[in-house]
């Protein structure tokens, strides 16, 4: 099992709330991902690698910013379906997660990801 698999797996066994984990290039390929079980997926493999392209074009937007206003942490996004986050990693790669979206009181514990993952890496 690679980094990227082992850290998509131990964000779906330390947060019982993630739906989805996967990690991507600085082109938005995807390198891992897995799925909690019994969990339908929202978006085809299709959409998630575009939606995936457009995190990371505003990851770069974003880092042009990064000297006045210090480095991203996350970014997070709310839906009626689903809480979507993205995470920078060190390695120029990117985590997305995803969360129950009709579960917002749970906001706490999706931030608590961040802090899990800048903790481990």
């Amino acid at each position: 099992m690679d980094s990227e698999e082992k850290l998509c797996f131990t964000i779906l066994d330390v947060n019982k709330y993630a739906r989805y984990a996967a990690v991507c290039d600085s082109e938005g390929k995807i390198l891992s991902d897995c799925n909690r079980d019994n969990v339908e997926h929202l978006l085809s493999k299709e959409e998630t690698n575009e939606s995936l392209k457009r995190a990371v074009d505003s990851w770069h937007h974003r880092d042009k910013l990064s000297a006045k206003i210090g480095k991203g942490r996350c970014a997070i996004v709310g839906y009626e379906n689903l809480i979507r986050m993205t995470i920078p990693l060190k390695n120029e790669h990117l985590l997305l997660v995803t969360v129950d979206g009709k579960r917002p009181e749970y906001m706490s514990d999706v931030l608590s990801i961040v802090d899990f993952v800048e903790e481990i890496l």
